[in-house]
């Protein structure tokens, strides 16, 4: 089995969507056209509320674990939202012929039997040609070559349904070109300008975007305590920890910008983007999980990060005089140099940046936070 190349996994309204499209950088992979489909199952009646990312979970599993893919389709679109599954950003698995030149988009319902000009089959309608139309546009696709999986000479499906007509959904799509602006790149606003001239070059701001959705899908599933959650939400807002992660990975690899073409980094000691070190955690490095930013995320949130900050807890909370910021602060320092070695300075009384690398890793850290907090919320 190739590979897996993970999933984005997050939802989006049309107007979202458009600024999503409008971040990314297609630097190794271009599509050629689009394809189109249907679920078929589940069909409409079968998801009455639409997807969930938990579906999409269950989605990467089956495509993963038990057909043995490398990826799935890049989008699914129900009648509430457009949702990335497969990065836009690489080839994806959704029909063979046209796999390595297209996107393929996956339509809720089965326009076989049930219909897709009214009720919830038109609401799904027209988020699918909004999203085709935005595509279209930013990679300069023309509309009229749009394919429908029924096209592909290896399948007898009727996929999209026979309900589907090309002609009229191509049409739409060139009426919403022509009546929406282009997604393109939007121009920057002032506080995002001075962000790539100080701190951040074009290339990483444009990934930072691209990667935002899997930092916050990461961030959500920390639970930290009142008093640190007060604190935060006052400088960084609702999802902080996102934005605190995406400092880490700014700092560590500028979002892999840094990497070498193994994806690693520090003398190939760095793993991934967010540079797990194989001297510390050699298990997880001598698997793949590493490649994965999602993968990554979840082992430094349960193995760095909260184990960091329940030692500091324990060990030290008297130190940084019972200030929950404070204890934080100190937890990022610790993904630099070590909990042992934050301690240490804490006892010393020192700077909890004082044994990391340059000796400002946590202030910079929380300074790239907030820049992109500013920029990008």
């Amino acid at each position: 089995m190739d590979k897996w190349k993970g999933i984005i996994g997050q939802g989006f309204t049309p107007k979202q969507f458009r600024e999503y499209v409008a971040g990314l950088s297609w630097d190794d992979w271009l599509a050629e056209f689009i394809v189109l489909h249907h679920t078929a199952v589940p069909s409409l009646v079968q998801r009455p509320s639409g997807f969930t990312r938990e579906h999409l979970l269950g989605l990467e599993k089956y495509y993963r674990d038990e057909m043995g893919w490398s990826a799935g389709p890049h989008l699914f679109v129900d009648d509430y939202m457009i949702w990335v599954f497969t990065p836009l950003t690489v080839p994806g698995v959704h029909a063979k012929s046209f796999n390595a030149r297209s996107i393929g988009l996956e339509m809720l319902g089965n326009y076989d039997v049930e219909a897709f000009t009214s009720g919830r089959g038109e609401m799904v309608r027209e988020n699918a040609v909004a999203a085709i139309a935005m595509l279209s546009a930013a990679l300069d696709i023309d509309p009229d070559s749009l394919m429908f999986h029924r096209d592909e000479p290896n399948t007898t499906k009727t996929c999209p349904g026979r309900h589907v007509d090309k002609a009229t959904i191509i049409q739409a799509v060139k009426d919403y070109v022509t009546s929406e602006p282009a997604p393109g790149f939007t121009q920057l606003s002032a506080s995002q300008a001075d962000l790539t001239q100080t701190q951040f070059k074009s290339e990483e701001f444009g990934r930072a975007k691209e990667y935002l959705p899997v930092f916050q899908a990461a961030a959500d599933a920390y639970q930290w305590p009142a008093e640190l959650e007060a604190v935060m939400r006052q400088a960084l807002g609702p999802r902080w920890m996102a934005w605190v992660l995406m400092g880490i990975a700014s700092r560590e690899s500028r979002f892999g910008l840094l990497l070498d073409e193994d994806g690693r980094g520090d003398g190939g000691h760095g793993h991934g983007i967010m540079q797990v070190d194989d001297r510390s955690h050699a298990a997880f490095c001598d698997g793949e999980g590493w490649q994965d930013l999602r993968s990554s995320l979840e082992y430094v949130h349960h193995s760095v990060i909260v184990p960091s900050f329940n030692y500091l807890g324990e060990n030290c909370f008297e130190l940084v005089k019972e200030d929950y910021e404070a204890l934080f602060m100190a937890t990022v320092a610790t993904y630099n140099c070590g909990p042992g070695n934050v301690r240490k300075a804490l006892e010393a009384g020192t700077d909890v940046d004082s044994l990391t690398t340059g000796r400002d890793y946590a202030r910079d850290v929380l300074a790239r936070a907030k820049a992109l907090y500013g920029a990008l919320s």
